[in-house]
């Protein structure tokens, strides 16, 4: 296996906060092909969960570093694993979890606090729901659209 694990295989933790309708999406800068140049994208906020830090933890800390709000509470939707190819080899295997979330904002909050956007990306887009198909169109969107769609907790895919 060495051979063909170039890269430190991902795990991953993201976030979904839908309000009215519209979902928060983080705009980034992402190569979606080996060598390709940077395009910018659209994600749920969240990211990389580092060595010693449950995923709960690695979204708190992702999810602050993104919008800067605070995560009050989180609430497991799916599973989404597999593998990341290059020339017919295989790279490295990944596996995001994704969490519904609940962030100071809300109406029960004292404070209102929109999400801003933070350093680690480029800004913040709320999208509404029936349209998110029309920017998550980078390979590794494909699991949460299925979801969306299909409701299974585990999804699988190649890219």
């Amino acid at each position: 296996m060495s051979e063909v694990a170039l890269q430190q295989d991902f795990l991953g933790a993201f976030g979904v906060l839908e309000v009215d309708g519209c979902v928060l999406l983080a705009a980034n800068r992402r190569a979606l092909t080996e060598g390709g140049s940077r395009v910018r994208t659209f994600d749920l906020p969240g990211g990389r969960v580092e060595p010693g830090e449950r995923l709960d933890e690695a979204l708190r800390r992702e999810w602050l570093e993104e919008t800067g709000t605070a995560i009050e509470s989180l609430r497991f939707l799916f599973v989404q694993e597999g593998v990341r190819s290059v020339d017919d080899r295989r790279r490295y295997a990944w596996r995001s979890f994704f969490f519904e979330v609940e962030v100071a904002f809300e109406a029960r909050s004292a404070i209102r606090r929109e999400p801003v956007p933070m350093s680690e990306v480029e800004g913040l887009l709320w999208m509404p729901s029936e349209r998110l198909g029309k920017v998550l169109h980078a390979p590794y969107h494909a699991g949460y659209l299925r979801f969306r769609a299909d409701g299974q907790a585990f999804q699988v895919d190649t890219w």
